[in-house]
């Protein structure tokens, strides 16, 4: 409740904290900041202008944030020189928090990099596994194939002689009967 009375407090103590429509949110924290004559308000106002650089930063825009931040710089030396010295230390929180989340990222991308090129080797092992199992089948099925046509080729062979063998028989008869029939009409 205290901290709430505070923040009213600072915001009149240096000017209003309204920020007109289509102004940078940036240039209305500098201009705060120039116009601040309380020193918990100033204070505020660099944190709040911390935040706008790390919000600068998150969006890929770190040359920005840094000049930004270093623009700031001589107004907050004018107006207080301790919390100048709070500012540095607030930029300098602010670039080890951005190099912070940048390893962040930076490891985060390396492990999907990693786990995407895993999920591709598997990808890969398991379409060759296919290759080689459909290769296998044709095989077996080449292999089955030879194995039906030879049995036919068998079975035709056999019945094959069979005809021979009948046909044969039948002739040996029929050459049976006729020299009956000359022997019959010969004697």
């Amino acid at each position: 409740m205290a901290m709430a009375f505070m923040v009213a407090g600072v915001m009149t103590s240096c000017g209003s904290n309204a920020t007109k429509e289509g102004t940078d949110e940036g240039e209305a924290l500098k201009a705060k900041i120039e116009n601040c004559s309380d020193p918990d308000s100033l204070k505020i106002y660099v944190e709040q202008a911390r935040d706008y650089a790390t919000k600068l930063e998150a969006e890929g825009k770190g040359s920005e944030a840094e000049a930004y931040l270093n623009e700031l710089l001589p107004a907050v030396q004018q107006k207080d020189p301790s919390v100048a010295t709070y500012f540095e230390e607030l930029k300098s929180k602010a670039k080890e928090e951005i190099q912070e989340a940048k390893e962040g990222v930076d490891s985060v991308a390396n492990s999907v990099a990693d786990k995407a090129k895993e999920a591709g080797e598997n990808v890969k092992e398991a379409g060759e596994n296919a290759v080689n199992a459909a290769k296998e089948a044709g095989a077996n099925a080449v292999d089955a194939a030879k194995e039906k046509g030879a049995a036919a080729v068998d079975a035709a062979k056999e019945k094959g002689a069979a005809a021979v063998d009948k046909t044969k028989e039948k002739a040996s008869e029929a050459v049976q009967k006729g020299a009956d029939k000359v022997k019959n009409l010969l004697n």
